[in-house]
């Protein structure tokens, strides 16, 4: 019995001897690790944790240099080195009580891919989601090892935390199943055009409002009082209606089941509430220099369209002050049509989303053409991908001769019976498809009583002139104002105008 008492003891004394080394090692947050991409040409940040007091001495073969620094009483430290311009086969070493050696890092260019599902959404297969355009093609043809990637796992946190999980890994066959497709395809057209490294970090949850991945302000209380109602006032609503279409469903006046709507489900999301994503899976990363951002949400917002419009830039504003390094490009993806029971809220954060672009440095790609009226995840997320990097390449790397943007509205004149605009086509000439595809009618006029009425469309050069009956003096005009209308107006380069109006009409009528 004293035998193993004594054992007993003993194997306390080793675990316990065990849990104070651990300490005692120095440790680095999951994002710095073999495999990572760290930004080029910049002042980065290495940092981590060890005993309090601890000496740690950093060793970067770009340099040759060794840096010497002390973790403070909380055992926190951190050092800024300079680093070259786009190479590979780096290493660093970072040497405590205990030595770590990190291989195989690059120098290039870091963009972070966030927002809900149709940036989440991998390239793989996925349940409950049709499979993306040419996803094993493409997978097959990832072998490209200066691409690599770091996916946050998804977390909720009520306050900022120091990590992630995650790790860097190399552009494979393999990884690239499993990684966003939008981000994938964006950075592998930035790689192709520069030839550069890049490292892209995913960061997303699919059915998140922005105001989960902003960083918690009075400023987002304040709408969060009045969102909150709308809500509940919107659930109301919802449940009445999705009662009537499953009586009629059972009754046998519609062939599919209705699919409950987003309202549904807000309630029992943690991960709307403000700052829980942010603080899980923004906050730990905002050490790491990075060259910029891509955003794709705003599905789980579009009930609160004047509320978006602060919230999106006040998110963008957040990230950009706790970076502190300035003004990065923050790129994102105006919402696919997706047809909402007729309520018409996609074009009302398609406005919203336009406040953002008052923010320098901002960008937007249109996805007007490639929707998918009754799936809100559309399949076709190389061509997204490839828009964003198309502003990338343009804005940030100064690449002019690369159109980026599709016709954009530059004058309005009303002249009788005729609403005459006159388009920037943004690069190359202006293609219009006339009166609409599929039955829906892209533009409407109105006159004075605010009731819209499809229009015909004449084009002569970059110019449009619409009429419509009923219409004898128009007023205002609307684009693609309607959640399943398809873009009929492009470019050359096969990109479409934005869905815009004229007026700021609230509770117009429509004659179709």
């Amino acid at each position: 019995m004293k035998k193993q008492i004594n054992r007993f003891l003993v194997l306390i004394l080793i675990a316990s001897i065990n849990i104070q080394q651990a300490k005692a090692d120095v440790k680095l947050p999951a994002i710095i690790s073999s495999n990572m991409v760290l930004q080029q040409n910049a002042e980065v940040t290495i940092w981590g944790w060890a005993k309090s007091k601890e000496k740690i001495t950093i060793t970067s073969s770009w340099n040759k240099k060794k840096v010497k620094t002390k973790a403070d009483r909380d055992g926190k430290w951190s050092v800024a080195l300079k680093t070259p311009k786009a190479g590979e086969n780096y290493r660093l070493t970072i040497k405590g009580k205990n030595k770590i050696e990190l291989e195989n890092i690059l120098m290039g260019d870091i963009w972070v891919c966030s927002g809900q599902s149709n940036m989440d959404r991998v390239l793989g297969l996925q349940r409950g989601q049709k499979p993306i355009i040419n996803f094993w093609e493409a997978s097959q043809q990832a072998n490209h090892p200066e691409i690599r990637f770091f996916r946050v796992k998804r977390a909720l946190a009520d306050t900022p935390q120091t990590d992630v999980e995650g790790e860097w890994v190399v552009c494979t066959p393999e990884t690239v199943l499993e990684f966003s497709a939008v981000g994938y395809f964006f950075g592998k057209k930035l790689h192709q055009q520069l030839g550069i490294p890049i490292g892209l970090i995913h960061t997303a949850w699919g059915g998140t409002p922005v105001e989960g991945w902003t960083r918690k302000s009075d400023l987002a209380n304040d709408f969060m009082i009045e969102k909150e109602q709308d809500e509940q006032a919107r659930f109301k609503l919802d449940s009445a209606a999705y009662a009537k279409n499953m009586e009629a469903f059972e009754k046998g006046f519609l062939k599919e089941r209705p699919t409950r709507p987003p309202s549904f489900y807000v309630k029992s999301r943690k991960h709307h509430r403000i700052g829980h994503l942010y603080n899980a899976m923004i906050h730990p990363l905002i050490n790491y220099a990075i060259k910029g951002a891509i955003w794709y949400q705003g599905e789980s917002n579009r009930g609160f369209p004047e509320q978006y419009k602060q919230l999106f830039p006040n998110m963008i504003q957040t990230w950009r002050k706790d970076w502190g390094i300035g003004d990065f490009p923050f790129y994102f993806v105006q919402i696919a049509p997706y047809y909402y029971n007729g309520d018409y809220a996609i074009p009302h954060i398609w406005e919203a989303q336009y406040e953002a672009l008052k923010l320098p440095q901002t960008g937007m790609a249109s996805t007007q053409d490639i929707g998918q009226i009754y799936d809100i995840h559309p399949p076709e997320k190389e061509e997204v991908g490839r828009r964003l990097a198309l502003v990338a390449l343009n804005q940030t790397y100064g690449k002019s001769e690369i159109a980026y943007s599709g016709p954009v509205l530059k004058n309005t004149k009303y002249n009788g019976n005729q609403v005459i605009l006159e388009f920037d086509p943004m690069g190359g000439e202006l293609f219009s498809a006339g009166s609409g595809i599929g039955g829906i009618s892209p533009f409407y006029i109105a006159d004075e009583f605010q009731v819209f009425h499809p229009a015909r469309v004449e084009q002569k050069g970059n110019t449009l002139t619409l009429t419509a009956d009923g219409v004898a003096k128009p007023i205002a005009v609307r684009y693609l104002w309607n959640d399943n209308a398809n873009a009929t107006i492009f470019n050359s380069y096969g990109l479409p105008a934005a869905g815009f109006r004229t007026d700021e009409w609230v509770g117009a009528k429509y004659v179709e």
